[in-house]
């Protein structure tokens, strides 16, 4: 699955509505303090709200420089009678569903608590038999307000689409107690079987009643709502159900959810919801029936399914900060992982000190030291060491003198020395070993971006100015580096991860752009990646006076803009030259 779409209202320096577009890879240009990493900062503001239940954090999982400073931080102008709105769209892949998502393989329509459902179940019965019976892509927006009661934010409305339509919100004053479900549209696809009741018209006959008109859909092939196990006591039903264009308006269905003062229930567990099977002739609970305990998981999963998938997105999120840094001569890796570490580049080198077969070592000297990557003039090796203590037991020995008689003795402390290992760069060109510290900063500035590209792992990789420090010769092999961490040369870029990049540089861009074009033309050099302008998406950021604008600069074929570069095209070039 890969984070396809970014929507963002009132938070920080964006004011109106700001919708980003984003591809597997992505690259964010623009002047400093345009908001650039306002985007990663929404990503980070997102998980905080769904992994900790915080709408008002400062300092977050991402750890690194990244301090929100809280909601009165976060909103726009600072003005707290506005609500910040963030919406994530995450497109599928193919085979998601087991858990998160069941209703995409179909697997709870065996569940005997679906047997006596009256509201037929999502998928229908002809599973995969055309596009409205699988979930292609998710989308969870969150509102967030603040409150004089509470003193504090809390998350007012949260919106659930599917395939790119609404399924329904949940909405709560900042009030414990008070959350609804609401707001359904059962004129999404998704959603449309289950007001189908003649089970003898055929998927064929309905399609032809869509394409004659809404006349054709008469009450007898329309689910009575109140058929549903849901009592009136928990369902404020309108029973106007006004039909234009095959759309259903007018109804307004509430059902009561717990929540803890807001509109978001507990991704980490199952949607508590105030169901009652209205059946007069039930023979168990009518909160236990099958009726409930189906159409329970149902509302669970509509709702918080997307929810779960994007907090498991953003959960596997790797951010690295535009300042790494150095790891000092006693630098010791963690043994216990820790992902805040990879905002300062760190838990890159805990990777590699941990690396045992040596094989990211290998991976990461095969972009380092190859003379058509980055061809730095160094590589990687991984050096161990045995520690003898000052005034220790070896040390005495060499100190009075040895004889052979101590032979025995010496060998028994040589092995029981404390060892440890030591990561050092070899210079190529002088034939030494030197620490990270010793060569150029740009050198340990970028082994973490390569190890992030190089790393198995789903998700998102984000990194803030990878360039830096770097010979713009090292930055071209940077652009080669982003293809292969997303898949190139593979059938429509297949590699789980993604990139969102903040950067500078034009000459990563310019060889992004190289590799487009020889593509594209079927003249890419040996060794080299393919990539098309569908995997590449470039955004121009900018601010003024209205806030921070984001500007999509399509590429065609040819590696070209199709749409101008605002202000000109690194203007800063021309001036110098013309």
């Amino acid at each position: 699955m890969r984070l396809s779409r970014i929507e963002i209202e009132n938070f920080k320096g964006i004011g109106n509505r700001q919708t980003i577009d984003l591809k597997p890879i992505t690259l964010l240009f623009g002047p400093n303090s345009a908001g650039k990493s306002t985007i990663l900062q929404a990503l980070h503001y997102v998980r905080e709200i769904l992994e900790r239940q915080n709408p008002d954090p400062d300092l977050t999982i991402a750890g690194g420089l990244t301090d929100l400073g809280g909601f009165k931080a976060l909103v726009h102008n600072h003005e707290l009678d506005r609500a910040i709105t963030i919406k994530l769209v995450i497109a599928l892949s193919a085979e998601l569903g087991s858990e998160r998502l069941p209703l995409n393989t179909g697997g709870s329509l065996d569940d005997p608590e679906f047997e006596n459902l009256s509201v037929r179940y999502m998928l229908g019965e002809n599973t995969g038999s055309d596009d409205r019976t699988v979930v292609q892509e998710v989308g969870a927006e969150i509102e967030v307000r603040w409150s004089d009661l509470l003193a504090g934010a809390y998350v007012s409305t949260l919106t659930i689409e599917m395939n790119g339509a609404l399924i329904a919100s949940a909405k709560s004053p900042p009030q414990a107690g008070r959350a609804i479900l609401t707001n359904f549209n059962f004129a999404n696809p998704l959603l449309q079987q289950i007001m189908y009741k003649d089970e003898t018209v055929t998927e064929e006959e309905l399609k032809g009643m869509h394409a004659q008109g809404v006349d054709e859909l008469t009450d007898d092939m329309l689910d009575d709502p109140l058929a549903s196990p849901l009592g009136s006591e928990i369902w404020e039903v309108s029973r106007d159900m006004a039909l234009e264009n095959t759309t259903f308006k007018g109804h307004d269905f509430r059902v009561a959810i717990a929540t803890k003062t807001s509109a978001l229930p507990d991704p980490n567990k199952l949607l508590a919801s105030d169901l009652r099977d209205p059946d007069p002739t039930k023979f168990e609970q009518e909160h236990s029936t099958p009726r409930v305990r189906g159409l329970a998981a149902l509302l669970d999963e509509l709702l918080l399914g997307p929810v779960r998938i994007v907090s498991d997105y953003l959960g596997v999120m790797t951010y690295i900060g535009p300042l790494r840094e150095v790891p000092a001569r006693s630098f010791r890796p963690r043994l216990s992982p820790d992902e805040s570490r990879w905002a300062q580049g760190l838990a890159a080198w805990d990777l590699l000190y941990s690396d045992v077969k040596g094989e990211l070592i290998e991976a990461v000297n095969h972009w380092i030291g190859d003379e058509i990557r980055l061809n730095t003039g160094y590589r990687l090796e991984k050096a161990a060491f045995r520690k003898i203590q000052v005034q220790g037991p070896m040390s005495l020995l060499f100190t009075r003198g040895l004889t052979e008689d101590d032979l025995g003795e010496l060998q028994d402390l040589y092995e029981n020395l404390e060892t440890y290992v030591e990561i050092a760069l070899r210079d190529f060109e002088k034939g030494i070993l030197v620490t990270p510290g010793d060569v150029g900063v740009g050198i340990s500035q970028m082994i973490p971006v390569v190890v992030g590209c190089l790393t198995d792992g789903t998700g998102l990789l984000a990194v803030e100015q990878p360039e830096l420090h770097t010979h713009p010769a090292i930055q071209v092999g940077l652009g080669d580096l982003l293809i292969h961490a997303v898949g190139g040369n593979q059938p429509a870029f297949s590699s789980s991860k993604s990139l969102l990049v903040e950067t500078h540089s034009e000459h990563i861009m310019l060889r992004l752009l190289r590799r487009v074009r020889e593509t594209s033309e079927g003249e890419l050099p040996p060794g080299a990646l393919s990539l098309t302008p569908e995997a590449l998406s470039i955004i121009y950021v900018e601010s003024d006076a209205d806030g921070v604008t984001f500007r999509a600069l399509r590429v065609d074929n040819e590696g070209d803009f199709i749409d101008r570069w605002p202000r000109g095209f690194f203007d800063e070039r021309a001036e110098e030259l013309f």
